[in-house]
């Protein structure tokens, strides 16, 4: 789900109150095509150890039989670096159809933007489509028009169906569309097209041409689980959840089980708004011998924020993190989990 936040949280007290200011970077900025040329040795990108995702059986993301060229591939000097690594930048005029490039269950859109621009502030205007595949593996699709999406939260889409129209939303100099597969986590993984010849990698400065008829590809394997590292950076390794992976429900309760360090006494569960601020919803466990066990209940948000989508045309986005409390009940989080809650 993109924007995905790296989110350095405030300290708070146990009322909630804030002790700090929030810093929110973006991992997943949209960024601005442009050609690689030649790269200098002292900035080349690093290629980052991640899974293969060689169970997506998959075709490119438009129709079949039409043509697009790569503006940038993977490790693109100007922006493909960190979670956005393994990505492609395809050049396409506005309204051109973007389509599944396998089946999966629609798990976040986002279409209300109309700004595009090479602007920094707009790095948190793009459109997209987030599907989940099952396994842990998902797809995104940025940059797209305003109120182009053809699809809904929580629909089964197929291999090759239109699911929205390219744009140039967000931070973005001309009209592309940005595809990566992905996982849980946001980290794009390295994957392979069945209509690219040769290595199945489409490189930069290339053109193909589509074969995505829906035929080939991989059928939706089930909503994908929670990831169980998600907040590994904060010490918390969960052990049993019965949490979805990306699209939670309003009023639903949800159990985890998990270990955190040693000398914590406590963990603190939070969801936040997508665009940082207040926690809106907060609970806490005590923690014996490493381990502790919660529940909670997705209640309350929908009175605390400015509006909320009950139609499944704009997802209604927050970030969630589990983070051991420090011995007078502050936290301070280094990773936010988004999610789509309806």
């Amino acid at each position: 789900m993109s924007p995905l936040i790296k989110t350095a949280l405030p300290e708070h007290t146990k009322a909630g109150v804030f002790l700090g200011a929030l810093l929110i970077i973006l991992l997943f900025a949209p960024e601005i095509p442009a050609a690689r040329g030649t790269a200098d040795p002292d900035t080349e990108q690093v290629e980052p150890e991640r899974t293969h995702a060689a169970d997506l059986r998959m075709k490119l993301p438009y129709p079949a039989g039409m043509s697009y060229p790569v503006i940038q591939g993977i490790g693109g000097s100007f922006s493909h670096s960190g979670y956005s690594f393994y990505a492609w930048d395809f050049a396409m005029p506005l309204g051109s159809p973007v389509c599944a490039v396998a089946d999966g269950m629609v798990v976040c859109i986002k279409q209300d933007s109309v700004e595009g621009g090479t602007h920094p502030s707009l790095r948190q205007k793009a459109n997209m489509v987030v599907l989940d595949h099952g396994n842990g593996i998902y797809t995104e699709y940025l940059h797209l028009q305003a109120n182009s999406v053809k699809v809904r939260e929580g629909e089964i889409v197929r291999g090759g169906q239109v699911i929205a129209l390219s744009g140039n939303t967000g931070y973005s100099s001309r009209p592309h569309l940005h595809f990566q597969v992905q996982n849980g986590l946001g980290e794009s993984l390295r994957a392979t097209f069945l209509d690219v010849a040769g290595d199945g990698i489409p490189k930069e400065g290339h053109i193909y041409t589509s074969a995505n008829d829906g035929s080939g590809v991989s059928k939706f394997a089930g909503p994908s689980p929670f990831p169980l590292t998600a907040f590994a950076i904060n010490g918390v390794i969960l052990h049993l959840t019965d949490m979805p992976g990306k699209l939670m429900r309003l009023g639903s309760t949800y159990s985890i089980s998990g270990t955190a360090p040693p000398t914590s006494r406590e963990v603190v569960l939070f969801v936040m708004p997508e665009q940082g601020g207040v926690p809106l919803l907060e609970k806490r466990a005590r923690v014996q011998d490493s381990k502790f066990e919660l529940s909670f209940t997705l209640d309350g948000l929908r009175a605390r924020v400015a509006r909320w989508n009950t139609d499944g045309t704009q997802s209604n986005l927050f970030h969630m993190a589990i983070v051991p409390a420090r011995a007078d009940g502050t936290y301070w989080s280094e990773f936010s989990y988004p999610i789509s809650v309806r």
